[in-house]
């Protein structure tokens, strides 16, 4: 029998930014973090997180640590750490929503099991998949040139996805698009573009955009172009351009995705780990998009090291997460991490290399933490 959870620590964590960074939804200078230390009963501590945005979640690091304290946390002490369907079934009846609360929690307990059995938490949720994980490049939202140099760095560095932050203006959003495309051409290597206007647009310029760079070139993807709620628009967004539509804030949960799915939607699901649930509700995401022949990607809310390499366990051990993934986006804007090693330096050519250590497989800097 493995070991029960005994206490479960929050800790609120903020790291400047290098620089501003922003989307349609907000600008940020600096980002507050909650991290989850979940004890067992042995004296394992397992180590999770959560990096949410007011305006794109409803959370903040200050309201999950409220809500870890008073509701999920006494709602787990003495389940076994990997009892994952009951521990969710007691979180959910214990506070509705804060999905990325129980994230924190979820990571925590995989990384405590992962430790208590010295396996990877790839092996433990399906196996090793993929050796190395595709990624994208994020380029916030900027003035174009800056744009372009940053864009022309990370495609020489080896990316071979530029995933560009739009939604504002949707005419500086084409000329930036085609900017990029020139960076593209520059560099003379096989590079696609990938946009998201985190639901900055209306129905109409979100068609009005994807069709204007559809006449001169291809986009691999936009997403989440209008509100999260706003699915009639969705769809008809996605019969109206040949470009495949992503969705992202849309999706909150196992349910959100299969209505959304069902509902004509989306070509693609960005399920975030952090945001979602955590590693177990990332694998039912995943299931429900492979039944429907979707596929996905894992996209970031500017984690720090915990919820980065959380993510790669998810895609290295899941098929269908099969699109280039911008989890690892915090690591590039960050001053710092509280890991021992960066989750950059995992990065070679512009793919993440799946690390093989017990549990997530990272060591924490806990005078950064506690």
């Amino acid at each position: 029998m493995l070991s029960k959870i005994a206490k479960v620590n929050t800790y609120v964590v903020e790291v400047p930014l290098e620089n501003e960074w922003k989307i349609s939804l907000y600008a940020a200078k600096t980002r507050k973090h909650a991290i989850v230390e979940v004890i067992t009963e042995d004296g394992i501590r397992g180590y999770g997180e959560a990096s949410p945005s007011p305006a794109f979640m409803g959370e903040t690091a200050e309201t999950i640590k409220l809500v870890n304290d008073l509701y999920l946390a006494p709602a787990i002490i003495d389940k076994q750490i990997n009892q994952l369907s009951l521990i969710h079934e007691q979180m959910n009846a214990a506070i509705y929503g804060q999905s990325a609360a129980k994230s924190a929690i979820d990571i925590a307990i995989h990384d405590a099991w992962g430790k208590t059995l010295n396996q990877p938490v790839y092996a433990l949720v399906g196996g090793k998949y993929r050796e190395e994980i595709p990624l994208a490049y994020v380029v916030g939202i900027k003035d174009n040139q800056s744009a372009y140099d940053e864009a022309l760095q990370k495609i020489e560095e080896g990316f071979s996805l530029i995933k560009i932050k739009v939604g504002n203006e949707r005419k500086r959003d084409v000329e930036l698009v085609k900017l990029i495309r020139k960076a593209i051409t520059d560099s003379k290597k096989d590079v696609k573009i990938r946009l998201d206007a985190n639901q900055g647009y209306s129905v109409t310029d979100a068609i009005y955009v994807i069709r204007e760079l559809e006449t001169t070139g291809e986009l691999e993807s936009v997403e989440q172009p209008v509100k999260k709620s706003e699915l009639k628009g969705l769809k008809k967004i996605r019969e109206t351009v040949e470009t495949p539509i992503m969705i992202d804030e849309t999706v909150f949960s196992a349910e959100d995705a299969l209505f959304a799915i069902q509902y004509g939607c989306a070509d693609i699901v960005n399920l975030k780990t952090c945001k979602v649930g955590g590693i177990h509700q990332s694998k039912k995401i995943a299931a429900i998009a492979e039944a429907s022949g979707i596929s996905c990607a894992i996209g970031s809310n500017l984690e720090l090291g915990i919820g980065i390499i959380a993510s790669m366990h998810v895609a290295a051990s899941t098929p269908v997460i099969s699109r280039h993934n911008d989890f690892i986006c915090g690591a590039y804007l960050h001053t710092h991490d509280i890991t021992s090693i960066a989750a950059r330096d995992l990065v070679k050519d512009g793919k993440l290399q799946v690390s093989d250590g017990p549990g997530l497989g990272i060591e924490l800097n806990m005078d950064l933490i506690s």
